[in-house]
């Protein structure tokens, strides 16, 4: 049934927008050639279709998208589709589940994931690059940034403060890991004049373990002459879970404070835990090869943050004389994603 609607697609030279939601979140194997068939299918779709619009494609959503790179992604043509939208979803789906199903398995010593081509190719420079009028993506006003599992330190190894839409009125960002190397929060902050939608969805500050940090442009270990300034010896919670756990230089009591100051127009907020969440893993700590949680509550401090930033983005909304409206992103029923 598939192969026969999207052949048809082309003759929808009106089409607006497009929502795709492909297989499963975390595929078994028995299913993963068929959900890689039907990506391939649809993405050869979007290439004619993008040849017989008249007018541009405004809204693109692609929810469970495997995160492994397609050749199609590379066609000029699917540059051309997104060129003009106002609103993009990108979801990804799991990339650990990926990651046994894409062959070959990396080398030992090589990539953590077969999946990271998807993340330092694909998404930064197929689906999402900065926007410019080679790229397009200037018209962009809402904006959808989704994983299935964390990431920010592993696999993305763009800065998201690259990424800046001069038209942004409503971002959601799903599982992303806010750390100096990708510097999440700058992204956020930079978009101050024209944000008035903030969605964070599950995500998590990250902070170097064993005194090994990432360096932006190659995500390998180095040591730092100031490294350890960054660790508790105490053992003492509020500087350290634990002894040897690092202090968290930026914790999320600062991201909030910084928040509420820069983003002056915001009238709707909502920080929370996707649905599937067990476990509210505020804090991650991670070396080369593993990543762990700690503080899962968050401290104290955070929360006062936390409801000093949605009071001061409440009262804004209450002086507007109106409700705003939510028309990017609606409230998610359970099975959405």
């Amino acid at each position: 049934m598939l192969n026969p609607a999207l052949s048809r697609l082309h003759e929808l030279p009106s089409l607006r927008s497009l929502f795709i939601r492909f297989g499963e979140i975390a595929p078994s194997q028995s299913e993963s050639d068929r959900i890689r068939e039907d990506v391939s299918s649809v993405l050869d779709a979007l290439i004619s279709l993008s040849a017989s619009l008249t007018r541009p494609l405004e809204s693109l959503s692609l929810t469970r998208l495997p995160p492994i790179h397609f050749p199609q992604y590379d066609h000029p043509a699917m540059r051309s589709l997104r060129a003009h939208l106002s609103f993009f979803e990108i979801h990804s789906s799991a990339t650990d589940s990926w990651s046994s199903l894409v062959t070959p398995t990396p080398p030992r010593q090589g990539p953590m994931s077969s999946c990271e081509p998807f993340y330092y190719h694909t998404l930064p420079r197929r689906l999402l690059p900065p926007p410019s009028t080679a790229t397009g993506l200037e018209n962009l006003e809402s904006l959808s940034l989704c994983f299935s599992d964390p990431i920010g330190i592993y696999y993305f190894t763009s800065s998201f403060v690259e990424l800046h839409f001069p038209r942004l009125r409503a971002l959601r960002l799903q599982h992303a890991q806010f750390s100096d190397a990708r510097d999440a929060e700058r992204f956020v902050a930079q978009h101050a004049d024209t944000l008035l939608e903030l969605h964070l969805l599950h995500c998590q500050i990250a902070v170097a373990l064993d005194h090994n940090v990432l360096l932006p442009d190659t995500d390998t270990a180095a040591i730092p002459g100031s490294a350890e300034s960054v660790f508790g010896d105490d053992g003492n919670d509020d500087d350290a879970s634990s002894t040897g756990w690092p202090a968290v230089p930026r914790p999320w009591s600062d991201v909030y404070f910084e928040f509420g100051n820069k983003l002056e127009r915001l009238v709707y907020l909502e920080v929370t835990d996707a649905w599937w969440v067990s476990f509210p893993d505020k804090y991650v700590a991670y070396a080369p090869g593993e990543m762990m949680q700690f503080m899962e509550e968050g401290r104290e401090e955070d929360n006062r943050a936390l409801e000093t930033f949605q009071e001061t983005v409440m009262n804004r909304a209450r002086k507007l004389g109106i409700e705003y409206e939510r028309e990017c992103f609606p409230s998610l029923a359970v099975d959405d994603y």
